[in-house]
């Protein structure tokens, strides 16, 4: 299938159904809820903390990471400060696979200065400093900007600005996260995608030619993809 193609195909699909497909992923369905128990700065922190660590999980995502997620926090109340929030997903993360990896993964952004900064920050802030954060969570966890992890980080971000009904965030410039549905469906499409890299560049430049046509950012494209996936073709 061609790049006109793949483009073609996806520019039928109206904004209003892009929208139903973001909310459907698990990260929306399990959290959505603690975005107005916690306030949005405290349920940016642990989105982007979440997000950090959704990988090498014990089963899909959707069953095996998020839902469980919700429940551990479902036993505690309000956090004080990004430190208390700490306490309780270690109780989460100290029961998933490579734990050590994942509690200094969460130490180390908990107890930064970014995580401090957008604990009481509001949504206007965090849409004007979106491509900033990026940069500053990639420097913070000594990753790439391109990283698999840093990239779901700031999708969960942008869902957290969705949730909020706010859309004027800028989130073209941040590449598609690539797991191992996305880099699967890609090469399904026969387009002879060689690595990572390839494949971000692919999805870039749908993105860029969808969006003359439909006003979505990559959080939409990237949700459609991560859902269907694992499809057979009939099924899609």
């Amino acid at each position: 299938m061609t790049l006109a193609r793949v483009v073609s195909v996806l520019a039928q699909i109206p904004i209003e159904v892009w929208d139903k497909i973001t909310e459907k992923e698990p990260e929306w369905r399990n959290m959505k809820g603690y975005l107005e128990k916690y306030g949005f700065g405290r349920f940016a922190v642990l989105m982007l903390a979440a997000g950090l660590n959704d990988f090498q999980l014990k089963g899909k995502a959707e069953v095996a990471y998020w839902p469980k997620l919700r429940e551990t926090l479902e036993r505690h109340g309000i956090q004080d400060s990004p430190k208390d929030l700490e306490s309780i997903l270690s109780e989460f993360y100290r029961d998933e696979r490579l734990p050590e990896l994942k509690l200094t993964r969460l130490n180390r952004f908990l107890s930064s200065k970014l995580a401090r900064k957008l604990w009481s920050a509001k949504p206007d802030e965090v849409i004007r400093d979106f491509l900033k954060i990026w940069y500053e969570l990639a420097n913070t966890m000594r990753q790439s900007r391109d990283a698999k992890t840093i990239t779901f980080a700031m999708k969960c971000l942008g869902i957290t600005l969705l949730m909020s009904g706010k859309t004027d965030f800028s989130f073209e410039r941040i590449p598609i996260p690539v797991d191992y549905r996305v880099r699967t469906f890609t090469e399904r499409l026969g387009l002879g995608v060689k690595d990572d890299n390839d494949v971000r560049e692919f999805w870039n430049k749908v993105l860029e030619e969808l969006r003359k046509e439909v006003p979505i950012n990559m959080i939409h494209l990237d949700s459609l993809i991560w859902q269907i996936g694992t499809l057979s073709k009939y099924e899609i």
